[in-house]
């Protein structure tokens, strides 16, 4: 009787350690401190952990979103394709805002 408490003592504690690497790993991936989220997936629930982590917005890509909006904007402007002083390439007009002929 008491083996069966040693190994599902064992067992969880397993599943405890696993679940806290993957909780480490998605947070590298997703540009967070993976140490501090292990840590706090090793103290708390680790299932919670990767809920909560999976709510939080991907630093990485949207740093990898403002590199690449960045480096457009300077293309466009390079080729004179965007007027400097607008925030937008897209015309102040559009086909909808012109008047119909009757």
């Amino acid at each position: 009787m008491e083996s069966a408490y040693i190994r599902l003592l064992i067992q969880s504690s397993i599943s405890l350690i696993i679940l806290s690497i993957l909780v480490f790993r998605n947070a590298k991936k997703m540009g967070y401190s993976g140490f501090l989220w292990l840590f706090v997936s090793l103290l708390y629930w680790p299932l919670a952990t990767i809920y909560l982590l999976a709510a939080l917005p991907n630093r990485k890509l949207d740093q990898r979103r403002k590199e690449e909006m960045l480096l457009l904007k300077k293309q466009l402007a390079q080729r004179g394709l965007v007027n400097r002083r607008e925030s937008s390439a897209i015309p102040r007009q559009t086909i909808s805002d012109e008047r119909t002929t009757r």
